[in-house]
């Protein structure tokens, strides 16, 4: 079989259809493996040291990326990579391979146009330049990768140039040709370590399968081998099993959780049902699930009690900060500026300063919080206490808990599931009344 009908083969052969089901909490711990000094040895089979880099460079799971820029999958595949990298910050590294199909007529020269941002201002540009390629998916032409190009930066002139006399060509059909060595014959593909996860496939999949990569990462001697010595004997995953995911269901267990009196609550005490929602100013997942708890309150009205309580996790930095100056709002105004400062909070997680010391105070002022009061609150860790009790209540039910995480009438719930869930697990506890 020639080239071009190999091309063609992976063409008819990518199939990306899976649905991408995002996670749906901030894990409690991932495992840590200690960060070599030195640059990882690369892999002979699946090098990456001539691709994009995103992550700290020794980190120990290396997502190799084989995408394409016209292919629609590809463009929502930049979410296993962000929601990958937000649960394991210091473990991942992400390297880009092209695989431009033929069926896409405008993904080769998307994919060498991308190539020479690269060659002329280095990986950050390269990964801005990706984004605002996806983000232009719609109007993918000439004219649009030249607009994107000049807004990262690059030399127009150049960039024309480049691909007018095809300079990146041979680095793109590169990585076409690394992909047919190693069997890749569809997009988006993701290769974690050497293992292969093919497709958008639910977020619980490439969780389980970084779990374990990292896990046996963590008992390899040499840490500079991990990814080399892992590409060559890569972890294998049970066929059919999505490894991690509980056996039983944790909702057939009661946990009694009395309310405590310093709660932040939403929603009458009469309440039928209460939901208690242990979360993090800092986690994503928490942030997520806030206008699922807003639909909640609005559908069920007086028969929905909603009650915060805080379990901020250790490797967010500012998440206990947050709590702090949260609790003093609470303190000084009661819980409708608590809300509306607990929202500000989560909507700054976006914000290009995200939370830090400064955006923290700032929102604590805006909810009403009397700046020298709110300063003294967070120097004395007055509030400390009743946040460690809610970390010891959390603890307390033996579970392995991360955020957000919810009882529902003593009922555990995990992680940012939809809507439609919750409303199922709450209208048959009021039909059971």
């Amino acid at each position: 079989m020639n080239r071009l009908a190999r091309l063609v083969a992976l063409s008819l052969l990518a199939a990306c259809a899976a649905r991408y089901a995002p996670p749906a909490r901030c894990p409690s711990r991932a495992p840590e493996v200690v960060a070599p000094t030195t640059e990882l040895l690369d892999s002979d089979r699946l090098p990456t040291a001539d691709a994009p880099r995103l992550g700290p460079a020794s980190a120990p799971l290396t997502v190799v990326v084989f995408s394409d820029f016209q292919c629609p999958y590809c463009a929502r595949a930049r979410l296993v990579v962000s929601d990958l990298r937000a649960l394991f910050p210091q473990s991942v590294r992400v390297f880009w391979r092209n695989l431009p199909l033929l069926r896409h007529p405008m993904a080769h020269q998307a994919a060498e146009a991308a190539m020479e941002v690269r060659a002329q201002a280095g990986d950050e540009a390269f990964w801005r330049f990706h984004d605002l390629v996806f983000a232009h998916q719609a109007e993918l032409s000439r004219e649009s990768l030249g607009r994107d190009a000049r807004a990262v930066g690059v030399d127009p002139v150049r960039f024309a140039q480049a691909l007018d006399e095809g300079s990146q060509r041979a680095a793109v059909d590169g990585d076409i040709a690394l992909a047919e060595r190693i069997g890749v014959n569809g997009t988006p593909a993701f290769v974690l370590n050497g293992t292969s996860v093919v497709g958008l496939q639910p977020f619980s999949v490439f969780e389980s399968t970084a779990r374990l990569i990292l896990t046996r990462a963590a008992a390899m001697p040499d840490p500079i081998r991990v990814y080399a010595d892992m590409v060559r004997a890569s972890v294998a995953l049970p066929a059919g099993v999505d490894v991690g995911r509980a056996s039983v269901d944790p909702w057939a267990d009661l946990h009694l959780l009395p309310v405590p009196a310093t709660a932040p609550v939403r929603g009458p005490t009469t309440a039928p049902v209460v939901l208690q929602v242990f979360s993090d100013f800092e986690c994503p997942f928490c942030a997520r699930v806030r206008p699922t708890l807003d639909a909640l309150e609005a559908h069920y009205g007086d028969r929905l009690r909603i009650v915060w309580r805080d379990l901020p996790l250790p490797r967010h930095a500012h998440a206990l900060m947050a709590a702090e100056a949260a609790r003093e709002v609470l303190s000084q105004h009661g819980s409708e500026a608590f809300w509306q400062m607990h929202n500000l909070l989560f909507a700054a997680q976006s914000s290009e300063d995200g939370l830090n010391p400064a955006s923290i105070e700032r929102i604590a002022v805006e909810a009403g919080a009397d700046r020298a009061r709110l300063r003294l609150a967070l120097e004395d860790h007055r509030h400390r206490a009743v946040i460690d009790a809610d970390i010891a209540a959390a603890s307390a039910t033996g579970l392995r808990m991360g955020t957000p995480a919810f009882f529902v009438n003593g009922h555990f719930m995990s992680g940012a599931r939809p809507l439609g869930e919750f409303r199922q697990r709450i209208d048959a506890l009021l039909e059971a009344r």
